[in-house]
């Protein structure tokens, strides 16, 4: 009350000057407060928005924002495939915009069709990452096998014959049935990875694109200009998107009766091909269309005509010198003669294994072009329009469209990711706010022992030095030492050194005596402070000599005046001691690095150092969140105990 009353007595000129102070400091904490909300918002972000640097997030409030997240994470961060899947030239994922308008027959049609297609059409999205953050699918995949294995790391490196010394080194397959080149390897991980995928939400699934890749395999040829395609062609396409892979070659077409056209086969074996003739000369177009399927269009959308089952016979016969028991043996069959050796049936051509690569020389070398027939998603979701809908026109009314045919159809791959999203928009943003959380937490908790080393050294180290300090200065000040001036000069001088010009010695002293490597090395030369010993004398000295005098009156000894008398009444810069001990231990770097090598050794510090060498910017943000929360607790903890000694007594 005398301090209110005093404070109203105050002039209009001080409250000004006080009011303005006032504002100083609040302009002052928002100085401090603004940047770590942009440190806490940039910890949520990823590649896509780590350089908003706004207070709050935009994929919080903006649909907008969390579908750029979305596609970005679907597509595995790699923006040259996700043109090549939704047939666009996006320059970055942040330049992504959501479908203008979204119909929704279209996508429910595509859905369903989507979810028909058999397994070597479709793969799962988000499995991989460029900037190394642990993507949904493949946290969800480590978990699925951690359940199967009863979380024994040693049982899943025997079933896999891998050798993962923790479950995030354990990495999910990777489908990629886009790409030529691949070729799953039938193991057991590979066979049990098949049963997770089984078990994933149908959002987490990618369709392959023959589209996409002939698209991207045209801009490689001619450039991003539809002008050079159209020059080459002789055709008036406005955009090289418009243009969509047919089934057959487009120069051939089926006749009655025999032609007299005549084929090499591999070089060797000329022959006849009945019930085929030819309409008109190769045209550019229909090089290309030749060139990218026997070379680049992935080997399970190539198929073949029952015409050409001979030739596939006839070019295993050669491939395997005429030895039906060596392709048994590779293809693991029983076939009696390659008589019975059936032609792979469309959307079934083999992906794996010798049967695989022999499928590919067949389309490459031998396979006559008119009897190709592609199965890619794209011309199998054409024709299942055509079977629903009869004609374009009905097509048109379901979608509110305006194609001219069937083949103009291009699958609604953009507007299908924007409509899951919706669907399923709460728990995709919850994944973005904890995925960087969710890698700090499991980096830490699962590698070496960090935790444990950083909680017994700051336990010991308080320990220590909340005994040691204060014995220290309370004999410098209850007892009249000719050398005290000397000791706190000697104590001071200390301060003079940076601390790694003393860790030198310190060092070759802890490896004289074979401390390296253990909890002594870390705690014993940080248990006595010269600073810390001046500052506790000073403040004993200012305690009341009468209690010590009227304690000694009593009986009592000086231990337990020193825990009754000098403590009780030294709380607060004992926690001031105590919160700057803490803060030492705790973020302790250097000195622990330097004398525990040994990874098992490693405090918190250290071990988050280490993830700077792979972790991206946001990981590392949403690290030092974590990290600065014990720190705040111990600080609010303490403050509440160094406030109440200094204003009890001044109240008083």
């Amino acid at each position: 009350m005398p301090i209110i009353s005093t404070v109203g007595r105050r002039s209009p000129k001080m409250r000004l000057i006080i009011g303005l102070l006032y504002l100083a400091l609040a302009l002052g904490a928002v100085t401090m407060v603004y940047p770590f909300m942009i440190m806490v918002s940039t910890s949520f972000a990823s590649e896509v928005d780590k350089d908003e640097f706004r207070p709050y997030p935009r994929y919080f409030v903006d649909d907008t924002w969390l579908f750029r997240k979305y596609v970005e994470a679907r597509y595995n961060e790699d923006i040259p495939k996700f043109n090549a899947y939704l047939s666009n030239e996006a320059p970055e994922f942040k330049q992504v915009a959501p479908p203008a308008a979204v119909s929704e027959a279209r996508v429910n049609d595509w859905l369903a069709f989507r979810r028909e297609l058999p397994e070597t059409y479709k793969m799962l999205g988000g499995v991989t990452s460029l900037s190394r953050i642990t993507p949904e699918a493949q946290s969800r995949y480590q978990v699925w096998v951690r359940r199967r294995y009863g979380g024994a790391v040693a049982a899943v490196n025997r079933a896999y014959s891998e050798s993962n010394l923790v479950w995030e080194d354990l990495l999910v397959p990777v489908q990629d049935w886009n790409s030529r080149q691949y070729q799953p390897v039938i193991t057991r991980k590979y066979r049990e990875f098949l049963e997770f995928r089984a078990a994933q939400p149908e959002r987490y699934f990618i369709a392959a694109s023959g589209d996409g890749i002939f698209q991207d395999w045209l801009r490689l040829r001619y450039g991003s200009d539809v002008k050079a395609i159209n020059e080459a062609w002789g055709t008036g396409y406005k955009s090289r998107f418009d243009i969509h892979l047919p089934e057959r070659a487009p120069y051939w077409t089926r006749q009655g009766g025999s032609s007299d056209f005549r084929f090499s086969f591999d070089g060797h074996y000329p022959g006849w091909i009945p019930g085929i003739t030819r309409k008109r000369p190769a045209s550019k177009q229909v090089q290309d269309w030749e060139a990218f399927v026997r070379k680049e269009l992935p080997s399970q959308f190539v198929g073949a005509d029952p015409a050409a089952e001979p030739l596939y016979r006839r070019f295993l016969a050669q491939q395997y010198e005429g030895s039906i028991k060596l392709l048994n043996a590779r293809y693991r069959t029983r076939y009696a003669g390659f008589d019975q050796v059936p032609l792979p049936p469309p959307r079934r051509v083999p992906v794996a294994g010798m049967a695989q690569a022999d499928w590919i020389a067949f389309v490459e070398r031998v396979l006559p072009v008119d009897l190709a027939r592609l199965q890619t998603p794209e011309i199998l979701f054409r024709q299942r329009l055509e079977r629903q809908y009869g004609s374009v026109a009905a097509l048109n009314r379901a979608w509110g469209a305006s194609h001219a045919s069937f083949q103009e159809v291009a699958p609604p791959r953009l507007e299908a990711d924007w409509v899951e999203m919706k669907r399923d928009e709460k728990a995709i943003r919850r994944e973005f706010i904890v995925r960087n959380y969710r890698d700090v937490f499991n980096y830490i908790v699962l590698h070496g022992r960090s935790l444990w080393n950083t909680a017994i050294l700051v336990v010991g180290l308080l320990s220590v030095t909340l005994i040691v300090n204060p014995l220290c200065a309370y004999g410098l000040s209850r007892f009249n030492l000719p050398q005290t001036y000397k000791i706190l000069l000697f104590l001071l001088a200390t301060m003079s050194f940076p601390a790694e010009v003393s860790a030198i010695p310190r060092f070759l002293l802890l490896k004289q005596l074979h401390l390296l490597n253990t909890y002594w090395a870390l705690i014993l030369p940080a248990m006595a402070n010269g600073y810390s010993i001046f500052l506790l004398k000073g403040f004993f000295d200012s305690l009341p000599r009468d209690l010590y005098e009227a304690g000694t009156l009593d009986g009592a000894s000086e231990t337990l005046m020193f825990l009754k008398i000098t403590i009780p009444l030294s709380l607060p810069v004992v926690a001031v001691i105590a919160l700057h001990t803490f803060t030492a231990a705790y973020g302790s770097f250097m000195w622990a690095l330097l004398v525990c090598q040994n990874p098992k050794m490693w405090t918190l510090m250290v071990w988050l150092s280490q993830m700077q060498t792979w972790a991206p910017t946001f990981v590392m943000f949403a690290a030092l969140v974590l990290a600065a929360i014990p720190t705040l607790l111990v600080f609010i903890f303490c403050q509440n105990i160094i406030m109440r000694g200094i204003i009890i007594p001044t109240e008083k």
